[in-house]
């Protein structure tokens, strides 16, 4: 066999997951929020409370899909009980904490409706 004459099965696929925001809200969070397809979800997009972490470590953590990536993860994070009650959440690991940082933006649909409120934290090592 010429070493161009590689057969189908040998043939590998990838891709790079890089989800529209609209996507991320609509299909994954919304389809989280409702427990649709939780198993798959979970290996695409896990559940971690990422401000129990310091930012070198969210790489390993992440869903099997972004694993290779060395520039963006998602996780879904689990809101804290007095974050619901309309206090603040606790974004303190051992080494630093978390902070958000400038103006939350908004998220639009293809439709130009408001779907979400996006967040930039910078993460602080003391």
């Amino acid at each position: 066999m010429a070493e161009h004459d590689v057969p189908d099965q040998l043939h590998t696929v990838v891709y790079r997951f890089y989800p529209t925001e609209e996507e991320l809200i609509s299909f994954y969070l919304s389809n989280k929020l409702q427990n649709h397809r939780t198993h798959d979800l979970h290996s695409v997009i896990p559940v971690v409370n990422v401000y129990e972490h310091h930012p070198s470590h969210l790489p390993k953590l992440a869903g099997e899909l972004c694993k290779r990536d060395t520039e963006q993860w998602f996780f879904f994070v689990p809101r804290q009980q007095r974050e619901a009650q309309g206090g603040r959440p606790s974004r303190t690991t051992a080494s630093g904490y978390w902070k958000a940082t400038g103006s939350p933006t908004y998220v639009y649909s293809s439709d130009n409706k408001v779907i979400g409120v996006k967040k930039t934290m910078v993460f602080y090592e003391r």
